[in-house]
């Protein structure tokens, strides 16, 4: 601009000489204004110049301000990201339990018992502790999950009851006497968003599904509702024609029907809900590892997973699913080492669904189960016995209901009851059912040794029926007061070889328990 001006300046005084020169013919006093004219319009020009480059200066510093502004605002925006991308929290839960127990005589086969069994603990305190971690590691990419969890059941005097099989995948530090946290889930997520998948890798979520829906759950709990190891992939689908579909069962309530558009309303009863309607149709596959406890079986299961999730509108999802095991060992914890050790495929495949009825969540499942004992031998007292090959086939069915936010935005009312037969089981399933899906506490097993010493070896399958029920009253959204009732009832084994079931039995036919709870999160 500076050289614009001075340039300028000299053209002034070379017009001048040869205007000059030009017209020195004519009047000295024309040509005299004449170029006091044209220099003053040169010397205005030069003062707009002169402003124009003062206010372009100023708006220089003024925009090289506030870069450096926004480069400061980006700078704490940076830091304050990264310490919101790693969230901490946790959950107590405790609980006053009174349990009573009770097996007539002869309800393992044959005489035993021989005699009635009544048991009774009339006050014990259970205690779970969770701590959870959530760490976004690259925005929208990538992210780890943990949850370590510790168990202690104070009161609980006689800790054969609380371990039964005894082995890495049992109910130990679910329901146990060990007070030693474990790694409840610990895994990694990575999006891949040309896909629309995510990849699962780790101690998976497998805990805790439909219809509880706690965060990050993944399967249906007759399903999985246990530790897992491994790999998963799941891919949601876009938006369809089926997610506008509004049924028409879904639209009404019993009453409360002003409650049915508040969704934006933080009503603690309707958490459930509001999970499911943040699900999406899709489809997971799965490569898994299992382990049991065992004495000679050198290697891990491999367990192969699909599942597909269908949702119709935003209140209906209905879920098909299964999986494969090849080796799977069954559990052996008797030192009679005259029961073998042996192993069997494994099928399980079932389906869930639920939907909304008259203001309630209503949800079921059915799921049929396949294993097979091989041929094998054993002696007891002196003899030898064999069992031919055979398959056992299992089935169960489930049905509940959840009151979520009809009663009241802080109250909900939970029924559930299950029923399984003579050869249901389900190693994947520890948590639902307060046993591996399968007993409470293991009797002795009558058909590997009729004198009735130690022996806890079998399956062990869960032909009960059972009554979940329970009140949930939320104080605070950090604070919920729990009054339950859980009612287990065993049935005699329909299938026997001579007086007992290959299969063994738990220990106690009936076995029920009312509890209060008090649940904090922090």
């Amino acid at each position: 601009m500076v050289k614009r001006i001075g340039g300028l300046f000299f053209s002034i005084i070379f017009l001048i000489a040869i205007s000059a020169v030009h017209v020195s013919g004519q009047d000295p006093s024309t040509e005299i204004n004449q170029l006091k004219k044209e220099v003053q319009k040169l010397l205005q020009r030069i003062e707009e110049l002169e402003k124009k480059q003062a206010e372009m200066e100023s708006k220089t510093v003024k925009t090289e301000k506030k870069v450096t502004e926004v480069e400061k605002k980006a700078e704490r925006t940076e830091k304050k990201s990264l310490k919101d991308r790693v969230n901490l929290s946790g959950e107590a839960r405790f609980r006053i339990v009174r349990s009573t127990s009770d097996t007539n005589a002869g309800f393992y086969g044959n005489d035993h018992p021989s005699d009635d069994i009544e048991a009774v603990d009339e006050t014990y305190f259970p205690l779970r502790v969770r701590l959870n971690a959530h760490a976004e590691v690259v925005p929208g990419i990538a992210d780890f999950y943990a949850r370590l969890t510790m168990n202690k059941n104070f009161g609980l005097s006689e800790s054969s009851l609380s371990d039964p099989l005894d082995n890495p995948n049992s109910f130990e530090a679910s329901k146990g006497h060990d007070m030693t946290p474990r790694f409840e889930q610990a895994y990694t997520t990575i999006k891949i968003p040309l896909f629309n998948t995510t990849w699962y890798i780790g101690r998976l979520p497998g805990l805790d599904g439909p219809p509880s829906r706690q965060a990050g759950s993944l399967f249906p709990r007759l399903f999985i509702d246990a530790e897992i190891d491994g790999s998963l992939i799941k891919w949601d689908a876009p938006h369809t024609a089926l997610d506008n579909i509004k049924l028409p069962w879904t639209s009404t309530r019993l009453f409360n029907n002003s409650r049915i558009e508040e969704v934006g309303r933080a009503f603690l009863s309707r958490k459930a809900y509001e999970s499911k309607i943040k699900d999406r149709t899709g489809i997971i596959l799965g490569y898994l590892k299992y382990d049991e406890k065992k004495e000679s079986l050198p290697d891990d299961a491999d367990v192969y997973l699909a599942q597909a999730q269908v949702k119709i509108g935003k209140d209906t999802a209905i879920v098909v699913d299964g999986l494969y095991m090849d080796d799977w060992h069954i559990p052996n914890t008797s030192n009679d080492k005259d029961v073998p050790d042996f192993k069997t495929p494994y099928w399980l495949t079932g389906f869930y669904a639920d939907t909304q009825l008259l203001g309630f969540q209503i949800y079921g499942a059915y799921y049929y189960s396949h294993f097979k004992i091989p041929d094998h031998s054993w002696v007891d007292n002196g003899t030898t016995y064999t069992f031919d090959a055979e398959g056992f086939p299992g089935r169960i069915w489930y049905l509940g209901f959840n009151s979520g936010d009809l009663i009241s935005p802080n109250m909900q009312l939970c029924v559930e009851y299950a029923k399984g037969d003579d050869a249901w089981i389900n190693p994947f399933n520890y948590r639902g059912f307060r046993r591996k899906g399968t007993v409470q506490s293991p009797a002795n097993n009558y058909f590997y040794n009729e004198s009735g010493t130690n022996t806890i070896v079998g399956f062990y399958p869960f032909h009960a029926g059972v009554w979940d029920i329970y009140y949930d009253y939320f104080y605070h959204e950090k604070l919920r007061f729990r009054l339950g009732l859980m009612d287990f009832q065993f049935y005699e084994s329909g299938i026997r070889d001579g007086n007992y079931s290959i299969l063994g039995s738990n220990k106690f036919e009936h076995t029920w328990y009312p509890y209060f709870e008090v649940n904090i999160s922090f």
